[in-house]
């Protein structure tokens, strides 16, 4: 698909290669703030061995369309021996927790994050935002999600983000009134149609509650490219 059809008549694109990943389709309208701030917090993972998925606004990028964001959406795999790793993540000059409030869930310890969902941080040297989700299951991911994963590159850097049908799953659960949800979920569904694994798809959709609205989307998809 070239970058002038980006957005434009996705129902007729077709897929440019055997994996599904659109060649001009790399991340170019994330800036490169957004960029700075993924890679960077990936390499600290690496560096601690803390095993993540890459979800939200960077895999649609790779898989459906390219479209704007300075947020970074990150899903860790913790346990009570690599937590404190994260914890001391947290704690460098960089970021600022700006979620949870003190309130709200203090976080003093590093076990004190393991019965939370959710950080949201603000990067200092960027101003993006870091959303890290602690509880891969509240977005429909496993262990089982994380051997799926695919590792693409962005700027150069080697970063892992959910397969097209986990990341699928995880906008199928969310699908937040006024965000980009739908059309990644339609862009994703139309640029990987004749390359998704649908029994592993469905399965996991069935699991988690939106197999109907999977098959909703599935179904108008087919019915818009048989339009002539």
């Amino acid at each position: 698909m070239s970058e002038n059809r980006i957005g434009k008549n996705v129902l007729k694109s077709k897929p440019s290669s055997k994996l599904g990943i659109i060649r001009s389709l790399k991340g170019e309208l994330l800036p490169p703030s957004t960029r700075y701030s993924t890679i960077s917090l990936v390499k600290m993972l690496k560096k601690y061995k803390l095993k993540y998925i890459i979800v939200g606004a960077v895999p649609v990028q790779f898989y459906g369309r390219e479209r704007f964001s300075r947020d970074v959406d990150i899903v860790l795999f913790l346990n009570e021996e690599n937590v404190k790793h994260l914890f001391h993540i947290l704690k460098l000059r960089r970021y600022q927790v700006i979620y949870p409030l003190e309130h709200e869930h203090k976080i003093e310890k590093p076990h004190d994050l393991l019965d939370w969902h959710l950080i949201k941080l603000k990067d200092r040297k960027t101003d993006s935002l870091v959303d890290i989700i602690l509880k891969p299951q509240t977005v429909g991911l496993s262990f089982e999600t994380l051997k799926r994963a695919r590792v693409v590159t962005l700027d150069k850097e080697k970063i892992v983000i959910a397969s097209p049908e986990d990341y699928l799953i995880t906008k199928l659960k969310s699908r937040r009134p006024s965000t980009h949800d739908y059309e990644d979920i339609i862009s994703t569904l139309v640029n990987q149609y004749e390359l998704l694994d649908w029994n592993y798809l469905e399965r996991r959709a069935d699991n988690e509650g939106v197999l109907s609205l999977l098959n909703y989307y599935k179904e108008g998809i087919k019915k818009k490219s048989a339009t002539p």
